[in-house]
């Protein structure tokens, strides 16, 4: 089989429609909301499905959905945890919109996400962090004490090691869910460049990338942040309206361009070769440059 395109998208945060809207500007769902890559496209979802907006069950009904229909097609939808479905799972609510009618109450909330919720038996088994070729994906950052080892194995180790502290055999949590670890890390996004890029430099040399894209850390302008000379991507643009409304996602072409795709069009986000795909999209209506609802 052919090379696939990839596709990545940043935090939904409990918003529907504005990920749907998403969703089909980036040509990945039709307009009925199905599958819509084929066998050419692989969908990654970086990470905060939830909170802040009201349809946090919804987004964790659809991407299952289109993981069945993405794999009968032949394609690939992979769905990685962000620190937002991280608190959830430890029942810690602060980010939760008082007013969502999905949960009878807070606590059947807490249930739901428990290892043995109908939420939490999915949400304990997604990755943390995930690599196709030479691209890694997470919701923070990987540094490279966690990049040393296999990706699937931290990704073992997470699952395990989380599952153990639920069943009281560990009494305090794994680091690598901790400030430093994947979901939550900061650094190559805030941090100086002149610091950071050599760490980075050699988390992706342990784990044989060529560049890291993530979300977490919410870009005011509406635009994906590139750092690193091209090696670092920051794809959390404030899609839901309870942030800033604004619309992206990343393509990375088979050839290694990376391309942001944006309702006024396509950017290139790093050099390629020539390519005969075309670059216009489906234009979604953007939903302008709205104030910042809540902090990140």
């Amino acid at each position: 089989m052919a090379e696939r395109r990839i596709v990545a998208v940043g935090d939904l945060h409990g918003d529907m429609e504005s990920a749907l809207s998403v969703l089909r500007m980036a040509g990945v769902i039709h307009q009925n909301n199905s599958w819509a890559g084929g066998n050419h496209t692989i969908l990654v979802q970086t990470g905060d499905l939830i909170d802040r907006g009201p349809d946090t069950v919804q987004l964790l009904n659809l991407f299952p959905r289109l993981v069945q229909e993405a794999n009968k097609a032949g394609g690939r939808v992979i769905q990685i945890l962000g620190n937002h479905e991280f608190m959830n799972m430890l029942g810690d609510l602060s980010f939760v919109r008082e007013r969502s009618s999905e949960f009878a109450s807070r606590q059947s909330r807490k249930i739901a996400f428990s290892p043995s919720g109908d939420i939490g038996r999915r949400l304990f088994n997604l990755p943390i962090m995930h690599q196709i070729g030479d691209t890694v994906f997470t919701h923070g950052g990987i540094l490279p004490a966690w990049a040393s080892s296999i990706v699937h194995r931290v990704n073992a180790y997470a699952t395990q090691h989380l599952m153990a502290y639920f069943a009281g055999a560990l009494e305090e949590l794994p680091a690598v869910f901790g400030p430093d670890g994947p979901t939550w890390y900061r650094g190559y996004a805030l941090g100086a460049e002149k610091t950071i890029c050599s760490v980075l430099q050699s988390a992706l040399n342990a784990m044989g990338a060529k560049r890291m894209v993530v979300g977490h850390t919410m870009q005011d302008n509406g635009r994906i942040l590139s750092r690193c000379d091209k090696r670092f991507f920051v794809i959390d643009v404030g899609i839901s309206k309870a942030m800033l409304g604004y619309q992206a996602a990343l393509e990375i072409l088979p050839n290694g361009s990376v391309r942001g795709i944006y309702p006024s069009g396509v950017q290139e986000l790093s050099e390629s070769v020539d390519t005969d795909i075309d670059d216009k999209r489906p234009t979604a209506a953007n939903s302008g440059e709205r104030k910042r609802k809540s902090g990140e």
